[in-house]
């Protein structure tokens, strides 16, 4: 009588019961509102869908800023509180590198030594090879070297895991008393916040940061090293964006044509004529890390030419101009729509380049391109 009194029960069935709804739980609301269910029409199920997708869009956007966040604090936190553009070295690193070695530290380095004031350094980590500093940046770190270019990626010096990895030379090219590689390969990562090798971008975007800071320092046991800088460019590393260039794999250089192919490449490449003179027998540091100012995976390098010994180590400012034609590659050139127009930067610094290049039917003339 109830439901009849409510006005409930359908008219012309008296006797039949409305069957009752079975009342669904919070938890099934919220399952049967976001997750395509048997019953759903088209339309539903592709709203579903569409909110599903942004739902986890929005949580991995969330996730990869908190992480940048966390990332930013620990290191801030491991360097002393400050992040900024010119203290970025690990606190613990810094008071290793400062501390007074034992007789018995210096008694442990390698035989050839001879900066010994890094025996603490060395005696906390026996893959330490070296430190490498640019002037005007926080590129002022310890380099590491072992048997493979896995070690250190998410590695830091104290062998902790650490996303941001620690410097670290090619294992290809091996750094003893003996002898350095004819070009050193040092990989960093390009972490937001400054740290690592991020600084790099300086001399990609502004060529008066070129100008600032044209020499850096790259100090072994073995050595004490300044290079002068001759090449910044960016290249791709994947066939699908063009022709690669392998920079990482000149460690040695076999021969003459090796050595001239490799400075060439530096050269067409480089975003700046730094007025820097090359010959056959320099060794080069080339400053590796990625870029991702396009959709492409890019690398940004810096390479760098030795100081020989008995030259100065300035460098003439006033000749470091913008090239007025780079060699990129097919990715970017689709992208941006710049062309190689051609070689313009002075190829009589390289000795024996001019030759070289013509014995091999090299020439690139900016006027094959004018229109």
């Amino acid at each position: 009588m109830a439901e009849m009194d409510m006005g409930l029960a359908p008219r012309g069935n008296k006797n039949k019961k409305k069957k009752k709804r079975k009342k669904q739980s919070f938890w099934d609301s919220i399952v049967s509102g976001l997750i395509p269910c048997k019953g759903d029409s088209t339309n539903e199920i592709v709203r579903k869908i569409v909110f599903l997708v942004a739902l986890v869009v929005l949580v991995v956007a969330v996730v990869l800023i908190g992480a940048h966040y966390l990332q930013y604090g620990l290191l801030n936190a491991r360097t002393g509180g400050n992040g900024g553009e010119f203290d970025a070295t690990d606190k613990f690193i810094v008071d290793l590198k400062n501390k007074t070695p034992t007789p018995e530290q210096i008694q442990q380095l390698p035989q050839g030594t001879i900066n010994s004031e890094y025996a603490s350094l060395y005696a906390e980590n026996n893959d330490f090879i070296g430190w490498l500093s640019v002037p005007g940046t926080n590129i002022n770190y310890p380099v590491m070297q072992t048997e493979n270019n896995d070690d250190y990626l998410h590695t830091n010096f104290q062998k902790e895991y650490a996303f941001e990895g620690t410097l670290f030379a090619d294992y290809r090219g091996k750094i003893t008393a003996e002898e350095m590689p004819q070009n050193t390969v040092i990989y960093g990562h390009n972490m937001l916040y400054k740290f690592q090798f991020s600084s790099l971008t300086n001399y990609l975007r502004d060529i008066d940061f070129v100008r600032l800071a044209p020499v850096v320092d790259f100090n072994t046991l073995y050595q004490n090293n300044k290079y002068k800088i001759i090449s910044v460019f960016l290249t791709n590393i994947f066939e699908e964006d063009g022709e690669v260039f392998d920079y990482t794999g000149a460690t040695y250089f076999k021969n003459q044509a090796e050595f001239f192919d490799f400075v060439l490449e530096c050269e067409d490449r480089s975003i700046y004529d730094t007025g820097v003179d090359v010959e056959y027998g320099d060794e080069f540091l080339t400053m590796s890390t990625c870029n991702e100012d396009t959709y492409m995976d890019l690398r940004l390098v810096v390479v760098a030419r030795k100081v020989r010994p008995n030259e100065a180590p300035e460098v003439d400012t006033e000749r470091i101009v913008r090239k007025s034609s780079i060699k990129y590659f097919d990715g970017y050139y689709a992208e941006y729509g710049q062309l190689w127009k051609g070689r313009t930067w002075d190829i009589s610094l390289v000795k024996g380049m001019e030759e070289y290049i013509r014995e091999n039917g090299l020439e690139d003339d900016p006027e094959d391109y004018e229109e």
